[in-house]
């Protein structure tokens, strides 16, 4: 994951925890003990959260890059909203994340384009808890590509699970009876990285017809090219406007090491 900037890494203690091995006693056991060896109770962390597209892949689910914790569009047409609503939960169910930092990012549409550190919020949340926090777009984000991706970023210097701290919104959309129930979208995608790698594209699973060109790349260092997916909606999936069928098509971007470069999902409304 590239950045402009970064925020500070975060600084955390490993968690010691002591096995009973109740075969091995060296003095008289005790109640609530196991042998002779005392059992420490387990260190309790806030556990912030957020859709994340790598804990998807790490669980072997599908990802999305329509995030169900970001909304950034409005539709009809599909267009930014002034505002980006995120929602940002505390998992822990004892203990409350105070201060933690929500760090907001915006990126050009594609897969690996370069993120932008807009703002950051402190906030604290209590434990088992959700809050929504928007975060404004400039006028300038606002004029140019409606399709910008944003990123989160969570952070708390105590915190259980940091797989979970990361998740991105970067589709685009749009309804068939707009762009046809056939169609090619264009998709940046970038090393940003000082040296030479390879990046593979994969269609996440879909009942739609999609091809990805090219497949696979070897990009120098910093480079970008155009990759082109090709839609068609299959005859058996027929809406109206009254009755709308939502599909997507998610692209996601690899190394050969299986390091996840990013993604995309283009979102189709189906009403003809």
């Amino acid at each position: 994951m590239a950045l402009t900037k970064q925020p500070n890494a975060i600084n955390r203690g490993n968690i010691i925890s002591r096995l009973c091995n109740c075969g091995n006693t060296k003095r008289p056991s005790k109640p609530g003990k196991c042998g002779s060896v005392e059992v420490e109770a387990p260190i309790k962390h806030p556990d912030l959260a957020i859709y994340s597209q790598q804990e998807v892949i790490t669980n072997g689910g599908t990802p999305s890059w329509n995030s169900p914790d970001i909304t950034t569009n409005d539709w009809g047409p599909f267009r930014l909203k002034l505002e980006t609503n995120v929602k940002v939960r505390n998992i822990s169910p004892t203990v409350a994340a105070i201060n933690s930092q929500v760090h907001f990012f915006t990126s050009p549409f594609g897969i690996g384009t370069r993120k932008t550190l807009k703002l950051t919020r402190v906030v604290s949340i209590e434990a088992g808890q959700e809050i929504e926090l928007n975060f404004p777009l400039d006028q300038q984000t606002l004029k140019e590509d409606q399709r910008v991706g944003v990123h989160i970023l969570l952070e708390h210097p105590h915190d259980e699970e940091l797989l979970n701290n990361f998740g991105s919104q970067v589709h685009d959309g749009s309804y068939t009876s707009e762009s046809g129930r056939h169609f090619t979208l264009e998709i940046p995608v970038v090393n940003d990285a000082p040296v030479t790698r390879q990046i593979q594209l994969q269609i996440m699973p879909t009942d739609l017809l999609a091809t990805i060109s090219p497949i696979s790349h070897s990009f120098g260092p910093n480079e970008q090219i155009i990759a082109v997916l090709t839609v068609t909606v299959p005859a058996f999936l027929s809406g109206t406007s009254g009755s709308i069928i939502n599909r997507d098509v998610t692209v996601v971007g690899k190394l050969n090491t299986g390091e996840l470069i990013g993604g995309v999902s283009k979102l189709l409304r189906i009403d003809n």
